[in-house]
């Protein structure tokens, strides 16, 4: 599943909407199945009326048995059961919706062997993105309705009885009955239809292999399909009627992923058909790795004449992703939800792999560490954080496991772990675990002990540190005599990381570390999980510790050689001043080094630095504007943010040039609007005169109006709130009310989130709207969703049901929002504390960073008095 943990936010940089699950107690029940029976094959037949919002259904399960059963106990969520046999005899049945349980009692103790299930049943049909749900949308002037499923982590339970849990793998076969005029699409090809009367067809599809429940799948709606083949697959995009050749990008994306993954893995993509389908919508999800059947929303798989160079990146990371899964994640799946990060951490390291292979130019790599890696590091060195490898005991905590840790700092780990033994016998690694475990279910280090064994390195030592405890380290380096009495050695003392007090635990590491000394080839060293060591590094001058920046950890030199990284800053390797950048941002934010630092290193940046040295630059300069704004330094750190951020604009300009950067595009559009926020005279101009004129290029579309957006008058706002009411296409329809939301003027903002209780905005994306305005009316936006609790509620799905108001509440810097946000959470489930605490935590840095804004504000005025001595001579 390839979830949402940002997005593009109109007239802003992204605004991060992560929350974090902290460990149930290890001692609490875990609500799974253990022992027997065995489910071996589920035939579900399936007759949904989408009008209605219902559907009938029928369920023949055969299990298998090594001892007697007085009763059979499996997974239901809101059935009403009519009717229930075992080997053709009526059995009881009881239905424990608090428990989300069924059980069948026979008259007789079943012997050992294998039985027959029959159930007859019937269910709901949801208007949110879970169980089997509709959505409806207008095609030619009229609403139409289409069905999917989205049942990760446990909500198959919603369209058939069955044992709804990830090692419980059995084969399924499909049967739907549904209008003639609609294309029906599961799992597998079809294997047979038969026209009925009343304009029905019932399909029944192929068998599909032993896989997990939440991977079944169901779609039915007015669609069209195109296809490529791939080497012997049916590679597939299934879209509204008129749409497809929007999706011709994405089938271009999934063929070169298949083709990717098949050679990686050496196994051949097992079905005989993938394919991609597209339905209007939104939830906390963006896609969803069903095999053989992946549902993404439409803005996430079509592009359009509007669609920017980022949103085809967006198409093809999400393409990426949801293909890898279908080895990893759905060919060997995870044992339980603990290891969640198995399938999600694997499948966003593997997506980044695959656009590294096809679009090397993209940097991928690069803008990973600056973006989810650097965004996981922040959140992982917290209060409310959780190791990679959690304690899951209900399904309220594997929803919540689906966060930023899971599968940011999941990846991060694989990446460091593969450049540590190298990328051939790291990949030999995972073929051997893939093949030993073909249909199967796995646990962490299952794969741990494969690329140990392959690599003859000591994985299991350096991953359980990284995966079975919260946290990463800090390392504080200076140079030292090595034991000999010769120089060339470094002291490396290592604790965790912290952005405030709860997190300064005494958690140790072992390292992979790649050091160099400038100049010199770099070497690997594994060192000690020990709180101070002393490692060899031969010669002198200034020197790394993580260069090429793939450990995750970071590094707090000593003055004399910061000096002569700073002075060196140019020289170094993208990488590297990336790498620099970020870390000393932390140490800026959390005290272990002067904002002075942070800032001589922007200094040194170059007007043409690589463009996601000029992103991160943005990230951090504007969030330093925001942390000064009602201070007394407001003026003079927006000023200089602005003469920071103008030389790079005036580089890259508003036209694309030929020869550019490929990821120029993407910088140009963040710089437009990182000044227009900063409130860039001539930058608004412009923006505006673009608007007047239509004089808006497709890379910039999305950018300008949503700079636009953020500063019109009400008669203004009164054209965006027509032009939203009159798109036509959901994609459109979602960019258009987003940009209602970035309204700044407070009685506007008003004005729209009162229009999130009506219906002119899609139901889909009303609490988008709700979450835009609260990016720049947090207080507004927050007292909006406590008074409407249980209207705003009633829009979330589970994936975003206790994670979404911590998400609002969390943007604050007010302390003030901290017993408003606990009064709110005081009834979530026990799991859900971690994600509660480190929203209040990431409150009270917000706070604590702005109240070492006079410290920056002091280098501010040096560095301008420099400039204007400079000037005068």
């Amino acid at each position: 599943m390839k979830k949402l943990f940002a997005f593009a936010q109109p007239a802003a940089l992204l605004l991060l909407v992560c929350a974090l699950l902290a460990p149930t107690p290890a001692h609490a029940q875990r609500h799974w199945f253990e022992g027997e029976p065995t489910p071996l094959r589920y035939d579900i037949a399936i007759t949904p009326d989408a009008a209605a919002g219902a559907f009938t259904g029928e369920a023949s399960i055969v299990i298998e048995t090594s001892a007697p059963l007085g009763a059979i106990v499996m997974n239901q969520m809101e059935l009403s059961i009519q009717a229930a046999s075992i080997n053709g005899v009526r059995a009881e049945a009881a239905a424990d919706h608090a428990a989300q349980t069924l059980t069948l009692t026979p008259r007789h103790a079943l012997p050992a062997g294998r039985h027959t299930i029959r159930i007859v049943y019937s269910g709901r049909i949801y208007d949110e993105a879970y169980g089997l749900f509709r959505v409806s949308y207008n095609a030619d002037g009229e609403t139409r309705r289409a069905l999917a499923t989205q049942f990760e982590p446990g909500d198959a339970r919603r369209m058939a009885p069955m044992w709804d849990q990830p090692n419980r793998r059995a084969v399924f076969g499909l049967t739907v009955t549904a209008p003639t005029s609609e294309m029906v699409i599961g799992n597998m090809p079809v294997a047979s239809s038969q026209r009925l009367p009343r304009g029905l067809t019932r399909t029944t599809f192929a068998d599909t292999p032993s896989m997990p429940s939440y991977l079944l799948f169901l779609a039915v709606g007015d669609f069209e399909r195109i296809t490529q083949d791939v080497d012997g697959v049916e590679l597939g995009i299934v879209v509204r009627r008129g749409e497809a050749e929007r999706g011709r990008y994405a089938l271009q994306a999934g063929a070169e992923s298949l083709r990717y993954f098949t050679e990686y893995f050496g196994i051949p993509y097992p079905l005989p058909k993938l394919d991609m389908i597209g339905v209007p919508g939104a939830g906390g999800f963006g896609a969803m790795e069903n095999w053989g059947a992946i549902l993404y929303f439409d803005q996430y798989l079509l592009l359009d004449a509007n669609s920017s160079e980022g949103d085809r990146r967006t198409v093809f990371e999400f393409v990426a992703h949801e293909v890898a899964h279908q080895w990893f994640g759905n060919l060997v799946t995870m044992m339980w939800w603990d290891d969640l990060w198995l399938n999600e951490g694997f499948a966003t390291w593997m997506e980044q792999k695959a656009m590294d292979a096809r679009h090397p130019a993209w940097e991928p790599w690069l803008s990973q560490l600056a973006g989810g890696t650097a965004t996981a590091m922040a959140l992982d060195a917290r209060e409310g954080t959780h190791p990679v490898v959690q304690v899951v005991n209900t399904i309220d905590d594997a929803n919540l496991a689906f966060n930023m840790i899971t599968y940011q700092k999941g990846l991060a780990v694989v990446r460091m772990l593969e450049a540590y033994v190298g990328e051939e016998d790291f990949r030999r690694g995972v073929r051997d675990y893939l093949n030993a475990r073909l249909y199967g279910n796995a646990q962490t280090e299952d794969l741990w002990r494969a690329v140990q064994a392959a690599s003859g390195q000591p994985i299991l030592e350096i991953a359980r540190g990284f995966t079975t405890q919260p946290g990463f380290p800090v390392l504080r380096t200076s140079s030292a005599r090595c034991a000999d009495g010769r120089s060339g050695c470094i002291r490396i003392a290592q604790q965790r990381f912290a952005l405030d007090d709860a997190s300064r635990t005494g958690e140790l590491w072992a390292l992979p570390l790649v050091t160099q000394r400038l100049g010199q080839a770099p070497q690997r060293t594994l060192a000690a999980a020990a709180p101070e060591q002393i490692i060899s590094l031969p010669g002198s001058g200034p020197y790394l510790i993580n260069a090429g920046q793939t450990g995750f950890f970071r590094v707090l030199y000593d003055g004399a050689n910061f000096n002569a990284l700073r002075d060196r800053f140019t020289t170094l390797s993208t990488e590297d001043q990336l790498g620099l950048l970020l870390d000393y941002w932390a140490f800026a934010r959390n005290g272990d080094a002067p904002f002075a630092n942070y800032l001589d290193l922007v200094a040194r940046l170059p007007a043409d630095a690589n463009p996601t040295l000029v992103n991160t630059t943005i990230g951090s300069i504007t969030a330093l504007a925001g942390f000064a704004a009602g201070r007394p330094e407001e003026a003079a750190v927006e000023r200089f943010a602005l003469n920071t951020l103008r030389p790079f604009f005036a580089e890259i300009g508003w036209e694309a040039r030929e020869g550019e950067h490929a990821n120029a595009p993407l910088t140009r559009g963040a710089l437009i609007g990182a000044l227009g926020g900063l409130g860039d005279e001539a930058v608004l101009a412009e923006v505006r005169r673009r608007v007047a004129e239509d004089d808006i290029p497709p890379a910039l579309r999305n950018t300008v109006l949503g700079i636009y957006a953020a500063s019109v008058t009400p008669a203004e706002y009164e054209q965006l709130l027509a032009q939203a009411r009159g798109a036509q296409d959901f994609v459109e329809q979602r960019r258009a009310w987003l940009r209602v939301a970035a309204a700044s003027d407070p009685a506007l903002a008003a004005r729209t989130l009162q229009l999130v209780l009506g219906e002119d905005i899609p139901r889909q994306i009303r609490t988008q709207v709700l979450s835009v305005v609260a990016g720049g009316h947090t207080q507004m936006a927050w007292d909006f969703l406590v008074e409407n609790r249980a209207a705003i509620e009633a829009l979330l799905d589970p994936l975003q049901r206790l994670e979404y108001p911590p998400g609002i509440a969390g943007r604050s810097a007010d302390p003030a929002m901290i017993p408003a946000l606990e009064a709110y959470a005081r009834d979530f489930p026990e799991g859900a504390r971690g994600n509660v605490a480190a929203a209040i935590a990431g409150i009270r840095i917000r706070a604590a960073t702005a109240e070492r804004v006079p410290e920056a504000a002091a280098w501010i005025a040096a560095h301008e008095r420099r400039a204007q001595q400079r000037r005068a001579r």
